[in-house]
């Protein structure tokens, strides 16, 4: 998924995952899911002090897996976006009975703004992390087992873990088929240079990219089929020996949460 262009590596916007052997890479995907949705949630309620220090340790962990940073540029632009929508919508204030234009800047909203901002980046950046140390299957894998405990209630939970595997699974193959598609499309012709005809040309691609996935999901449904699959049957295993690596990020999961909590 990475070209090689004048001797350096080049990352496309579409890659998610990054391969390495870091110890984030070989960490068991439940604990990354588990931290990742429990270190979330306390993002919205921490201060400014769990702000900071999860800035630091966001950083080192980027570091220990050993990802280029040019896999965080897609979310610049997100994000500038994000923080004009925060700085006007908390940081100017109008009167009651007054119209929007004769209002003015409020300092404390600002800083309101540049806090939630804050928020947003740090859960982003943990979330383009998982991405980045995670393969697709393993997303799925990991989710899934959170979704056992339900399927004990009711037997469509197991079909919703077996539903979100397959959709994290499959997502990479479909990038894959509609690069495919847009290389054969340029050994048609130059790509046209007015961005009419390009939206026109994308369009056309559409057509050939849902038959191609319809034809995967059929073969998929009848291989579940011909292996005897019935709704509520779906157990999500990994297997995948705990490590010490794995008991270290339980513990620093551990630390960081409850310092959260205690900066909070």
């Amino acid at each position: 998924m990475s070209a090689a262009k004048g001797g350096r590596l080049e990352i496309k916007v579409f890659e998610l995952y990054w391969p390495c052997n870091s110890a984030l890479h070989r960490l068991d995907p439940r604990i990354k899911v588990g931290g990742l949705a429990v270190l979330s949630l306390l993002m919205t309620m921490t201060k400014w002090q769990g702000l900071t220090l999860t800035s630091f340790v966001l950083l080192g962990l980027v570091i220990l897996g050993r990802t280029p940073l040019r896999l965080y540029r897609s979310m610049v632009m997100i994000l500038v976006w994000m923080g004009l929508f925060y700085g006007l919508s908390a940081g100017w204030v109008w009167s009651e009975g007054n119209t929007v234009w004769q209002g003015h800047w409020s300092m404390s909203g600002l800083i309101q703004a540049a806090e939630l901002l804050w928020r947003v980046v740090l859960i982003f950046g943990m979330t383009r992390l998982y991405s980045a140390v995670t393969r697709p299957l393993e997303q799925g894998l990991g989710i899934a087992y959170f979704f056992n405990p339900l399927a004990r209630i009711t037997p469509k939970a197991s079909d919703f873990a077996l539903l979100l595997t397959l959709t994290l699974r499959f997502i990479p193959l479909i990038v894959e088929e509609a690069l495919i598609l847009w290389k054969v499309r340029l050994l048609k012709g130059e790509w046209p240079s007015s961005w009419l005809k390009r939206v026109s040309e994308g369009m056309q691609l559409i057509v050939p990219l849902l038959l191609l996935s319809l034809k995967r999901a059929e073969e998929l449904a009848e291989n579940l089929t011909a292996r005897g699959y019935c709704s509520g049957k779906y157990r999500p295993l990994i297997l995948q020996d705990r490590s010490i690596e794995d008991y270290v990020g339980v513990l620093v999961l551990v630390i960081w949460g409850v310092s959260l909590l205690v900066l909070g």
